[in-house]
């Protein structure tokens, strides 16, 4: 069944009344909503990629209704728990910016599995996309606090396919196994309260030892704003932490060193970041992070692809 919707109607309510294989059609406006998709086999569409917008403005620092601070996981402006979703043509903010003042503000949180995102802009700054679950130690440290459906251990497929993601700080982040295709990948300026720029992180993953892929960049594009510098490619938020950049353009604020290690951690031994690059200085790149081989770019894609139909391109 489709349902065609415009801003004044609820995107929640609607979603009450959806059932597998339904389709929710968005008509162009503004959608001030803190939305969460709990369905399973649901498509959500925009009318226009740029006019269809969900947003809001929950940070980490926010005092809730519970009266304990908002934290990073529930500070999304729209979250997916539900399997086999697909969001396509639209756009999700969370308007908390400039991470300065704001913190950690997430726009989408995904822990569903098999969920797809095509042809729609995240945008926020720091986190601005935590691909989930959450990591087992946070699954612990949350309960009571976080609702169950937010702390459960599970495998999550995603895929974002021609995608636009904005952000300055760890702003891809989790768990998941997630294809990044054809997708542009912008960094923002990162500011100090002072107006000092300073650098910022493309991404933080944090997979678990038996995860065999982590994230996949493929051929996306690495982007910033004229300000923006210093930014690293990758840096583990957990021990095995798991990224690999695979023809992909970069912009000027990619630091020639590529990755950094979590602050005084030794994660550089177990993290697993990789990169196929025509157009980096390889000497540069942090030793511990391991350059393909054309042979060895092609086995790994051929490894990644192979794990599910899913991500057949």
């Amino acid at each position: 069944m489709e349902y065609i919707i415009d801003n004044t109607k609820s995107i929640n309510e609607t979603l009450k009344n959806m059932h597998d294989f339904d389709t929710l059609i968005l008509k162009s406006g503004i959608y001030k909503e803190k939305v969460k998709v709990l369905n399973n086999n649901i498509t959500i569409k925009g009318e226009d990629r740029c006019n269809v917008i969900i947003e809001n403005k929950d940070f980490f620092h926010k005092i809730m209704p519970d009266f304990n601070e908002c934290n990073t996981f529930r500070t999304w402006t729209f979250y997916v728990g539900g399997d086999n979703v697909k969001l396509s043509n639209l756009t999700i903010k969370n308007l908390s910016v400039p991470s300065s003042r704001y913190g950690q503000a997430v726009a989408l949180h995904v822990d569903g599995d098999y969920f797809t995102a095509e042809e729609i802009n995240i945008i926020s700054a720091q986190d601005t996309l935590f691909t989930g679950p959450l990591p087992r130690d946070l699954q612990e440290r949350h309960k009571g606090f976080l609702e169950d459906n937010f702390r459960r251990d599970r495998k999550s497929y995603q895929k974002y396919i021609n995608c636009y993601i904005e952000g300055d700080v760890d702003f891809i982040f989790g768990c998941a196994t997630t294809l990044f295709y054809n997708s542009e990948i912008h960094s923002i300026e990162k500011k100090l309260e002072n107006s000092k720029s300073i650098g910022g992180y493309l991404s933080a993953p944090s997979h678990e030892k038996e995860t065999p892929y982590g994230y996949l960049f493929y051929k996306c594009r690495l982007t910033c704003d004229e300000n923006a510098k210093n930014v690293y490619l990758a840096r583990p938020w957990r021990d095995y932490g798991h990224a690999a950049f695979i023809d992909c353009s970069y912009g000027k604020h990619i630091l020639p060193e590529g990755f950094s290690n979590w602050s005084k951690t030794t994660r550089y031994n177990t993290a697993k970041f990789y990169e196929y690059s025509t157009t980096v200085d390889q000497s540069k790149r942090v030793k511990w992070s391991h350059i393909l081989t054309k042979e060895e770019k092609d086995k790994y894609l051929e490894g990644f692809m192979a794990l599910d139909k899913f991500f057949n391109l």
